[in-house]
Formats: C-alpha cells, sequence, structure tokens
C-alpha cells in the first residue's frame, strides 16, 4: 500500500512539473514582449497584450491565453497543445508548423495569419475568424471549425478529414488537393470555393452552397449532396460514384 501511494505521489509530482512555466520565462515576457523558445506551459496570459511578441518555438502548451491579442506574434514552431486560445486576437500571426493540437481556439480573430503546416488534430476553430489565413498544408483531421469565417483562405493540400464544417463560411477560399473525406458540411457556404483535385469522398454537403464552386477532377464518390446547391459549379472530370444528389 505504502510503495502505491508513494508511486502514486510521484506521478502526480512528474504531471505537475510537467506542466508547470518557468517564473522567469513569464517575467522575461511581460517584460520584453520576447520569450523563444521558453518554458511558458499551462501560464497565465489571458487578456495579456502580447502584440508582435517572439514567441517562436516556445513551449505553451496548456496556457491560458484567452482574450489575449497576438497581432502579428512570431509564433513559429511553438507548442499551442491544449492551450486556451479563446477570442484570443490572432490577426497576421505567425503560427507556421506550430502544434495546435486540441487547443480551444473558439470565437478568436485569425484574419490573414500564417498556420502553414499547422499540426491542428482535434483543435476547436468554431465561431472564428480565418479570412484570408494561409494554412497550406495544414493537418486538421476532425477539427471544428462550425460557423468559422475563412473567405479566401488558402487550404492548399491541407488535410482536414473528418473535420466538421457547419454553416462554415468559406466562400471564394482554395481548398485544390485537400482532404475533407467525410468532412461535416451541412448548409456550408462554397460559393466560388476552388475544389480542384479535392478529396470530397462520403462527405456530408447537404443544403451546402457549392454554386460557381470550381470542381474540376474533385471526388466526391459517396458524398451527400442532397439539397446542395450546384449552380453553375465545374465539374469537368468530377467523380460523383453512389453520391447522393437527391
Amino acid at each position: 500500500m505504502k510503495k502505491t501511494l508513494v508511486i502514486l505521489g510521484l506521478s502526480v509530482s512528474l504531471c505537475a512539473q510537467a506542466f508547470a512555466y518557468s517564473q522567469g520565462d513569464v517575467d522575461l515576457l511581460k517584460s520584453t514582449n520576447n520569450c523563444p523558445g521558453g518554458d511558458l506551459s499551462g501560464a497565465f496570459l489571458q487578456d495579456a497584450d502580447l502584440t508582435g511578441a517572439n514567441l517562436s518555438e516556445a513551449n505553451l502548451s496548456y496556457a491560458n491565453l484567452s482574450n489575449a491579442v497576438l497581432e502579428n506574434a512570431n509564433l513559429h514552431n511553438a507548442n499551442l497543445q491544449k492551450a486556451n486560445l479563446r477570442k484570443a486576437y490572432m490577426a497576421s500571426a505567425d503560427l507556421t508548423n506550430a502544434d495546435l493540437s486540441s487547443a480551444t481556439i473558439t470565437g478568436a480573430v485569425l484574419n490573414k495569419a500564417s498556420l502553414v503546416g499547422v499540426t491542428a488534430y482535434r483543435t476547436n476553430f468554431a465561431h472564428s475568424l480565418l479570412n484570408f489565413t494561409n494554412l497550406y498544408s495544414a493537418d486538421l483531421r476532425e477539427a471544428n471549425l462550425d460557423y468559422a469565417v475563412c473567405a479566401y483562405a488558402n487550404f492548399t493540400s491541407a488535410n482536414l478529414a473528418q473535420g466538421w464544417f457547419f454553416e462554415t463560411v468559406l466562400n471564394n477560399a482554395n481548398l485544390s488537393s485537400a482532404n475533407l473525406f467525410n468532412a461535416k458540411m451541412k448548409k456550408a457556404s462554397l460559393i466560388s470555393t476552388k475544389l480542384t483535385d479535392t478529396n470530397l469522398t462520403s462527405a456530408y454537403l447537404r443544403n451546402a452552397d457549392l454554386s460557381k464552386a470550381e470542381l474540376t477532377n474533385a471526388n466526391l464518390d459517396n458524398a451527400d449532396l442532397v439539397y446542395a446547391n450546384l449552380e453553375n459549379a465545374k465539374l469537368s472530370g468530377t467523380s460523383l460514384k453512389t453520391a447522393r444528389l437527391k
């Protein structure tokens, strides 16, 4: 029994240490607005003004950055796993190759930000603004983008398999060569969206607006397109085997 308690205590201690930030790094960030490579895991930074901060390669896993201002911040290669970025203002921030897995980024502003090559597995972007955002080759498997506005965003070659896009606005976005296998896109707006060579097999697109969309060589096999609007959509070479159209 005693041995079990010792092991349990050690496990709790190791967990606490794993998510414990360095107070020195927090102080450095607050005094200089820079902390590249710093240990800020689990830090309380809600409402902080970090405009233009250099946080490249910083460990911000589990950090609370809700309502923080990160406009033009450098978060290149940062670890933001399970971070709280609810309602954060991140316009034009550089998150290239950052790890956002399971982070909460609801109601956030990411307009014109760079999310090139990010890992955002099961990340929650619901109700966020991603207009003109660059998500080239991003890993967004099972991510939640319900009600998000992503007009003119670049999702070229992104992996969005099994993602959630209920009433998401993707007008004029570029989803060429993206993987949208089994994506839930009911009532999504894809007006004039580029979907060339896109994998939409088994995608749920009921009531989606695909008017004027570019679907050349897209794969819509087994997709659900009941009540979808395909007016003036370009369907040259599009595969619709076993797709439900009505």
